[in-house]
C-alpha cells in the first residue's frame, strides 16, 4: 500500500496537480467584491468559469454563500428564474450562519427582482426588497440601497401607485446626490415623476421634473429615449405642437440608434458567450486530457502493484517451502542431539565405569605395593637378625649366608621400582615421562613419593608404607615442589593430578 500512494503521489506531481489553484478562498472573495462593486459580467463569467472547469470545493460557508450567490446572478441573467432561486436561497441559509448583512440584502434584492419578472404578487416583491434595504442600512451600503430604491419605484410605477413612486424616486434621487453614484439613473427617475404627476394632473410639478430630467439627461441609452418621448406626449397635451414635433424626430432618430445598438450589444453577447463556450471546451479537454494521464498512469500503478503482489505471494510460497524444510531439518537435529545426549550418557557411564575401575587398580596397586613393603620389611628384618647373629657369634654359617644373600636378591630395590613404575604407567601413561621433562634432576625415590601423592596417599599413610617417619615424608615432598620449581602457595596434588 506504500507503494501505491507514493506511486500516486508521483503521479500528480508529475501531472502537476499539486493541490494547490489560483482560484483559492481569497481569490473568491475578492472577485465577489468587485462583482457588487462594478457589475462587470467578464470578470463574473471568468470566476465560475474556473470554478466549474476545476470542480472546487471548499469548507467555510463565507466562501460557498459568495459561490451560489454569484451562480445566482448568472442564472438570473440568463433568464432561469428558478435555478437562479435555489442558488439564492441556499446563499442566503450560509450566510445567515455568520450574518453576512450584505449578502443576505444582495440575495433578498435578487429576489425581489425575480419576483418581479415572474410577475408575482408585488406585495411579496416589495416585502423582498423592504428586507434588502434594511440589511442595506445595517451593512452601511449605500449603492445598494439606492438600487433597491429603484427598484421600489419601478415596481410602484408598474403598479401605478403613484404615491409610492414619488417616495421611493425621491429616496433614491438623495441617495443619488448624497453618495454621488449612479447619476445615469436621475434622468429615469425625474421622468417617472414627471408620468405620476401628469396622471395626478399636477402638471406644474410635472413640467418641474421634465426639466430636471433634462438637467441629467446622457448622450447615450434608452433613458433619452423614454425622456424625449414622455416629455413630447406632455408637449403635445399642453398644445406646445412645434416642440413636441423636434422631440418626435429624436425619438425616432434614437428608436434607430438604439435598435442598431440592441444589434450589436446582442452580437457582442453572442459572441462573448461563443468564446465563453469555446473556452470551456479548451478548458473540459485540458482536464479529460489530464484524467488521461491519470487514468494511464493509475493503470500503470495497478499493473506494478499486481506484479508487487504476485512477487510477494511468490516469495511467501517459498519462504513457506523454506520454513517447512528448516523445520524438518530442525526435527532432524533435534533427533541427532537426542542421539548425542544418549551416547554421551553411555560414555559418561563408560568413563565412570573406568575411572572406578582405575581407582581399583590404584587401589590394587597401592596394596600390591604395600604388601610387597610389608614383605620387604620382614625380610630386611630377618636379613638383620642373620646380620646380628653373626655379629654376636663368630660360628659362620654356610645355609645362613646363603639364605642371606637370596634374600637380599629378593628385596632389591631397583627391581622393585622396575616392577612398580610398569604397573603405575598402566594406570597413568606418559606420567612419568612428562615428570621428567618438567624436572630431569627427579631421583627414583623422589618419583615414588610422586606416584604416592598422586595416589592421594596421606604422609601418615605413606611413612607406614615405606617404614619412615611422617616428618621425613613431609621432608621428601618438599624437595621434590622444590625440584620441580612449584612457589609456596602452589598445590604439589593439583599439579601432579594435571600431568
Amino acid at each position: 500500500m506504500n507503494l501505491l500512494f507514493c506511486l500516486i503521489f508521483l503521479s500528480f506531481n508529475v501531472l502537476g496537480f499539486k493541490g494547490e489553484s489560483d482560484v483559492n478562498g481569497d481569490g473568491v472573495v475578492v472577485t465577489y467584491h468587485k462583482y457588487i462593486d462594478s457589475e462587470d459580467e467578464k470578470l463574473l463569467d471568468s470566476i465560475l468559469t474556473r470554478l466549474r472547469s476545476r470542480k472546487l470545493t471548499f469548507k467555510e460557508d463565507s466562501i460557498n454563500s459568495k459561490i451560489l450567490y454569484l451562480r445566482g446572478v448568472k442564472n438570473l441573467k440568463l433568464l432561469r428564474y428558478k435555478k437562479a432561486i435555489k442558488y439564492y436561497l441556499k446563499a442566503y441559509e450560509l450566510a445567515e450562519n455568520y450574518e453576512d448583512c450584505l449578502l443576505l440584502g444582495l440575495v433578498k434584492n435578487d429576489l425581489g427582482v425575480i419576483s418581479s419578472k415572474m410577475n408575482e404578487d408585488a406585495t411579496i416583491t416589495e416585502v423582498y426588497y423592504k428586507e434588502a434595504i434594511d440589511y442595506f442600512k445595517k451593512s452601511d451600503r449605500k449603492v445598494q440601497e439606492l438600487d433597491t430604491y429603484y427598484n421600489l419605484t419601478i415596481l410602484n410605477k408598474k403598479n401605478k401607485n403613484c404615491k409610492n413612486v414619488l417616495e421611493y424616486s425621491e429616496l433614491c434621487i438623495n441617495l443619488i446626490k448624497k453618495t454621488k453614484k449612479r447619476s445615469d439613473l436621475l434622468n429615469t427617475l425625474y421622468v417617472i415623476k414627471a408620468d405620476c404627476y401628469i396622471a395626478t394632473k399636477d402638471f406644474e410639478n410635472a413640467k418641474r421634473s421634465f426639466i430636471s430630467a433634462d438637467s441629467f439627461i446622457v448622450n447615450t441609452g434608452p433613458e433619452r429615449f423614454l425622456y424625449f418621448l414622455k416629455y413630447a406626449k406632455f408637449l403635445e397635451s399642453n398644445r406646445e405642437f412645434s416642440k413636441a414635433n423636434t422631440l418626435y424626430k429624436k425619438v425616432v432618430s434614437l428608436k434607430s440608434e438604439q435598435n442598431k445598438e440592441n444589434e450589436r450589444n446582442l452580437k457582442e453577447a453572442f459572441e462573448r458567450e461563443l468564446s465563453l463556450e469555446n473556452k470551456l471546451k479548451k478548458d473540459n479537454q485540458i482536464i479529460i486530457n489530464s484524467q488521461r494521464k491519470i487514468l494511464y498512469l493509475s493503470s500503470v500503478i495497478i499493473v506494478v502493484l499486481v506484479l508487487s503482489l504476485i512477487s510477494v505471494f511468490y516469495l511467501r510460497k517459498k519462504n513457506r517451502e523454506r520454513n517447512k524444510s528448516i523445520f524438518h531439518l530442525n526435527e532432524k537435529l533435534k533427533k541427532l542431539i537426542a542421539n548425542l545426549e544418549d551416547k554421551n550418557k553411555k560414555l559418561e557411564n563408560n568413563k565412570n565405569e573406568i575411572e572406578q575401575l582405575l581407582k581399583l587398580n590404584e587401589q590394587a596397586l597401592f596394596s600390591r605395593i604395600l604388601k610387597i613393603s610389608t614383605y620387604n620389611d620382614t625380610l630386611n628384618k630377618i636379613i638383620e637378625q642373620i646380620d646380628s647373629f653373626y655379629d654376636n657369634n663368630s660360628f659362620k654359617s654356610s645355609f645362613l649366608a646363603t639364605i642371606r644373600s637370596k634374600l637380599i636378591s629378593l628385596v632389591c630395590e631397583e627391581e622393585l621400582w622396575k616392577d612398580f613404575k610398569v604397573q603405575f604407567e598402566k594406570i597413568r601413561p606418559s606420567f612419568f615421562t612428562k615428570l621428567k621433562e618438567i624436572a630431569p634432576n627427579l631421583s627414583v625415590n623422589d618419583l615414588k613419593h610422586c606416584t604416592y601423592i598422586v595416589s592421594n596417599l596421606k604422609s601418615k599413610e605413606v611413612a607406614q608404607l615405606i617404614n619412615v617417619s611422617p616428618r621425613s615424608v613431609e621432608t621428601a615432598r618438599y624437595r621434590v615442589k622444590k625440584k620441580i620449581g612449584l612457589d609456596k602457595e602452589e598445590n604439589l596434588y593439583d599439579f601432579l593430578s594435571n600431568l
